[in-house]
């Protein structure tokens, strides 16, 4: 998991607002609350700088305005294809994307544009462009509409400025199931300096989109390939041989993939483990 840059404009300087004038252009309606929306808008921005998105209060539109503000958000609408090009830019300039994964959980593709606010509840941000992220269809589900939970923190990380690679804390532990394979399950540990707001995004985060189960699941693919790989080059060598290999892959990988991501883990446990380090004799 890594932080996401922020929408960036290619060809001018147009703000947030500015974006957001040129969608409500011609609506008499959003017009007559233009003033309004610059104040929501500049809340918006300023609750980026102060990591802060969360604490907002909703301006309380109703309709007809509510209704003007939503619709100016479709899955095709210029801001949508704008953040779905921002999105495409940053994945091509650097690996450490998982491949167009999700920001949210690395293992599928973002396949919407996920509301960081809800629009139901803040329709004055539908169109926010820091409001915007892709995201894939399950972590949308799972995220649902609430936005903190009661101690005040957000159930989900703000890619856009909480930093998840600021220590680690993901971790995976291995076992030998009943037919003599390698068996992984994941858990959440921080380190004793970590920072307690930070622990209790991430495990809200993690909480909330099953990430662990998920993670669960998804490790068991990640592993067959991995040991196909394993066999392959390390193939008549030592037990020391094969962990230097592995110290070496797992160098290579936390570079592209950062510090948390389920894979990274899952090779500290190959590296760590006595348990696997029984099994990696019999199969090398």
């Amino acid at each position: 998991m890594i932080r996401y840059p922020l929408y960036q404009s290619i060809n001018d300087d147009n703000t947030p607002f500015d974006e957001y004038k040129t969608a409500a252009q011609g609506d008499a309606i959003l017009g007559a609350i233009e003033t309004q929306m610059e104040s929501c808008y500049n809340d918006y921005d300023n609750a980026v700088i102060s990591a802060s998105v969360h604490n907002l209060n909703p301006h309380g539109f109703i309709t007809p305005e509510k209704d003007n503000l939503k619709k100016l958000y479709k899955s095709d609408c210029d801001i949508a294809k704008k953040i779905r090009q921002h999105h495409n830019r940053f994945t091509s300039t650097t690996r450490r994307v998982y491949n167009n994964k999700c920001p949210y959980c690395t293992l599928s593709e973002p396949s919407t544009i996920e509301h960081i606010l809800p629009k139901e509840k803040y329709p004055e941000y539908a169109v926010h462009l820091y409001n915007l992220i892709p995201c894939c269809s399950k972590c949308n589900s799972h995220k649902g509409e609430a936005v903190k939970d009661s101690s005040g923190f957000p159930y989900t990380i703000n890619f856009y400025y909480h930093d998840p690679e600021n220590c680690e804390f993901l971790e995976a532990d291995c076992t030998i199931d009943s037919n003599g394979y390698p068996s992984f399950t994941y858990i959440l540990t921080f380190p004793p300096n970590a920072d307690p707001a930070l622990v209790a995004i991430i495990t809200n985060h993690f909480n909330r989109l099953h990430l662990i189960e998920r993670y669960n699941e998804e490790v068991v693919k990640s592993y067959a390939e991995m040991e196909l790989l394993i066999k392959t080059i390390c193939c008549g060598k030592s037990l020391s041989d094969t962990l230097q290999f592995l110290h070496d892959y797992l160098s290579r990988t936390i570079h592209d993939y950062g510090l948390n991501h389920y894979f990274v883990a899952m090779l500290r446990c190959l590296i760590s483990s006595s348990t696997y380090h029984t099994y990696l004799q019999s199969i090398l």
